[in-house]
């Protein structure tokens, strides 16, 4: 296509959010990534006073601070760790078996939706607050993928950085975007030439056009070079009339979007760690060498006496940093000093400075990981009034967790929209997969979890009502297992638990209930998780060991009155040895109130009564 002058390049069109966010895109990648390159970009120099030289040295022994980027991958796994139950169902074969990371996986290099979700497509996201896929398909020449064989859709990610523009659809047509600007970069491969094998070559840029014909319906591709010339896939160059048509009605791209990253409050407070993590260590290796003091009367020692003779014989005033007035000292060595003077000591620089700067690294630590989590809290609109109350409550931490998780579900849906697509152009044959994430996600450790369950278990005691105990019952059981059994578990825990006959399994509880009468054994049973029919096989079993300790207790000519002194209290009869002891020292019919006592027993000791 000849250039036409004046006219603006297409390659150097951006919308207006890239614009305004692209200014602060490296800053947070950056923070992120750290690194050699993260302390070359923001390490400052003290002043004025510190020459380059100092500086260098400096840098090669500072730390590289990484709070931001373990507040970031906490959050993720947090989110990572509930992938496990996200529910695919009813997708094609070709679908179900690469959601599995099968013959090639989503980007045909082995990954599972649940890695390239959870490790590419969603640490770009919370990095950088947007990122974007492609679901791209080798070219087709027939009605579905049966007539190119296994050849199948496949996923990659366009980082922020690489969605130049976009255009969204107009209402009522079908598609997310009318059209869309996007760059590619990668590396270019060459035959080497003796061997015939494929190697790396020079780095390229390219831009891609992608628009839906307002006539056909249809998507339109066309690619660009640098100089905004068009040119082919392959990178050689091309006529205008070499436009690659799809035959789809729906731009195959999905642009996930947070509204802007985690990273945005905190970049600053990191650049402050790296700075004042590298003052302190330097001041800690320059300033930890203690030094030698001793007193001396200055009038003795002043620089116009001349008491030190030069090797050629001539007097010379002696400097108190001159080789004669070295102190060879030590900890085996010792030093006479005057009789009237302090003895002499080492001094060291003070610490404070040094404390305070740990004790204000330390607050910019926290202080990154809760605005990270306060930066989740907002993407649903919620507020925290104070750092206490965020500390207290993960309750908004979590809501914001379930909003991002509903970004993950929006765009995986769209995927398998735009993969059933490729596989199948009638609309009314396509098999397109449920997608379905979980609910909820957690960011309590084992701890947290028990605490809660213990809190809620001492709750359920005390409320009334059968539904309300068993709800709260689903509540402990959600707390302790949510994200650690899949969604089919949970749901037959819950069924469970509405068809249970008791409200709760406490041992101390239901065993004091069987005991005074309140539950039958059968229930109780239950409740402590014993199988249906076992009270059956325990009575029996009860009763055998209570008569084979009676026959071992008794002789022939006993009889079944003094059971319960045999040890065998459940075949006792009513008048047993507790009752006897209460016969004994009952007085109500007595004249003497006084219950009888045993007297004072007699010593064993010779001589004592």
């Amino acid at each position: 296509m000849p250039n036409i002058p004046n006219k603006p390049r297409m390659i150097d069109v951006r919308h207006p959010y890239y614009v305004n966010d692209s200014l602060s895109w490296n800053e947070w990648r950056e923070t992120y990534e750290g690194g050699e390159q993260y302390i070359r970009t923001y390490l400052n120099k003290y002043s004025d006073r510190e020459d380059e030289n100092d500086f260098q040295d400096r840098r090669k022994i500072t730390p590289a601070p990484t709070y931001a980027k373990a507040a970031i991958n906490d959050i993720r796994n947090s989110i990572f760790q509930r992938l496990n139950d996200v529910t695919r169902r009813n997708g094609s074969t070709a679908y179900m078996s690469a959601m599995a990371g099968n013959l090639g996986g989503v980007d045909n290099k082995g990954a599972s939706m649940q890695s390239f979700m959870g490790i590419t497509v969603l640490t770009e996201l919370l990095v950088m607050g947007r990122v974007g896929v492609y679901i791209d398909s080798p070219e087709l020449t027939g009605n579905s993928l049966a007539d190119v064989g296994d050849h199948r859709p496949y996923l990659y990610h366009y980082p922020a950085e690489n969605i130049l523009s976009w255009v969204p659809s107009k209402p009522g047509q079908p598609g997310d975007f009318q059209s869309l600007l996007l760059r590619d970069t990668g590396v270019t491969m060459q035959h080497e030439m003796q061997y015939g094998i494929i190697m790396p070559g020079a780095p390229y840029t390219r831009y891609r056009l992608i628009w839906i014909d307002e006539v056909t319906g249809k998507v339109h591709m066309v690619f660009y070079d640098e100089k905004d010339h068009n040119i082919n896939k392959y990178g050689q160059p091309s006529l205008a009339e070499d436009v690659i048509t799809l035959d789809m009605d729906r731009i195959p791209f999905t642009l996930l979007d947070i509204g802007s990253s985690l990273l945005k409050d905190v970049s600053n407070h990191q650049k402050a760690l790296l700075n004042l993590g590298s003052s302190d260590v330097s001041y800690a290796l320059k300033a930890n060498f203690p030094f030698f003091i001793e007193q001396k009367d200055l009038r003795a020692v002043g620089a116009h006496l001349k008491d030190f003779i030069l090797e050629d014989g001539t007097p010379s005033t002696s400097e108190n940093d001159h080789s004669g007035r070295e102190a060879n000292v030590g900890v085996t060595r010792g030093k006479a000093y005057d009789l009237k003077a302090e003895p002499p000591a080492f001094i060291h620089p003070s610490s404070e400075p040094l404390l305070a700067s740990m004790k204000l690294q330390e607050k910019l630590e926290d202080d990154i990981r809760k605005l990270v989590n306060l930066a989740v809290q907002n993407k649903q609109g919620q507020r925290v009034t104070s750092a206490e109350a965020l500390k207290l409550s993960d309750q908004g931490l979590e809501a914001g967790l379930s909003y991002i998780g509903l970004v993950l579900e929006g765009a995986e849906r769209q995927i398998a929209e735009h993969w059933a697509a490729y596989e199948q152009r009638d609309h009314r044959k396509r098999q397109i997969a449920l997608i379905r994430y979980p609910d909820r996600y957690s960011l309590k450790d084992d701890t947290d979890r028990i605490e809660e369950a213990d809190k809620l278990s001492d709750l359920m005691d005390t409320v009334p009502g059968v539904t309300v105990k068993k709800e709260v019952a689903k509540t402990i059981a959600s707390t302790l297992l949510d994200g650690r059994v899949d969604v089919a578990k949970m749901e037959k825990i819950f069924k469970e638990i509405d068809a249970a006959d008791y409200t709760t399994s406490d041992p101390d509880v239901t065993i004091r209930a069987q005991e005074a009468g309140l539950v039958d054994d059968e229930t109780a049973s239950q409740a402590l998780g014993y199988r249906k029919g076992t009270v059956e096989k325990a009575k029996k079993d009860h009763a055998d060991r209570a008569l084979r300790i009676l026959q071992a207790q008794t002789s022939a000519k006993d009889d079944m009155a003094d059971a319960g002194a045999r040890g065998v209290g459940d075949l006792a009869t009513e008048k047993g040895g507790q009752a006897e002891r209460d016969e004994a020292t009952e007085t109500t019919l007595k004249a003497d109130a006084k219950k009888p006592q045993r007297g004072k027993g007699k010593s064993l000791a010779k001589g004592d009564e």
